[in-house]
């Protein structure tokens, strides 16, 4: 059985119509960068959860969410009806294995590649010591629809500023042009080759591990291109170089 602390809400921030951040101060049980916990409201006498993963850094307080509505139905909405104040159940104990400390063999390269709110989990393993620690250099290839989609680009900035020879930040966005940005699909900028020219590094078995992390789809179809390039899912027990969770 699902053990639920209550949650209060710091901060609920509007990007967009349908994009929105909660900050929830609540005292849940440690947790890795890149892992999930399970949001709940009450609503008819029946506790209605969902899973979402942790955008804030381990030890970090408040807790941070990052959702779109359009996609993440009825809860999200309702969540982003949430004021400062109000309560939201959190499930105590936070899950999941998309994780640096899966990583067995550290390389040159750590991509990570996201759509949407497919990014918080790397959001938080880039706020920590870890990538740096276990790479030499740090590629985040993350999409959004239309700029206005493409948040924490503060973030992204003090980290350039931070790292300027050892991070990398590709954005892609699907639905208009925009300069320093590639226009199209992660899957396809990969089999092109463009992507990886655009980086100006090659994504190889032998000296990179890639995450990836949001749209089924992209997901699946990039998975497959790299296991075409001799890329091997990583699991306890069979180290490879790819890790990955479908998360919208």
């Amino acid at each position: 059985m699902t053990d639920w602390v209550k949650g209060v809400v710091v901060a609920n921030t509007h990007w967009t119509n349908n994009l929105f951040s909660l900050q929830i101060r609540a005292d849940i049980a440690p947790f890795e960068a890149g892992q999930y916990t399970s949001l709940a409201l009450d609503v008819d006498g029946e506790r209605v959860a969902q899973p979402y993963s942790i955008l804030s850094a381990p030890g970090e307080q408040p807790l941070e969410f990052f959702f779109y509505t359009q996609l993440e139905g009825d809860l999200s909405r309702a969540l982003s009806r949430k004021i400062a104040g109000e309560s939201v159940w959190v499930q105590f104990q936070p899950a999941g294995t998309l994780t640096l400390a899966g990583i067995s063999t550290p390389g040159k390269t750590l991509c990570l590649m996201a759509t949407g709110t497919g990014v918080a989990p790397f959001i938080s393993m880039l706020k920590t010591d870890q990538p740096w620690q276990l790479f030499d250099h740090v590629v985040l290839v993350y999409a959004a629809r239309i700029w206005d989609d493409f948040r924490y680009r503060e973030l992204f900035q003090t980290l350039q500023q931070r790292f300027p020879d050892r991070f990398t930040l590709l954005p892609f966005i699907s639905r208009e042009q925009r300069a320093g940005t590639l226009q199209g699909h992660i899957p396809d900028k990969l089999r092109s080759g463009e992507l990886e020219q655009r980086l100006g590094r090659q994504l190889d078995p032998e000296s990179s591990h890639i995450m990836l992390c949001g749209n089924p789809g992209m997901v699946k179809d990039a998975v497959a291109e790299l296991q075409n390039r001799g890329f091997r899912d990583n699991r306890p027990g069979q180290p490879g170089q790819l890790s990955y969770e479908s998360y919208w």
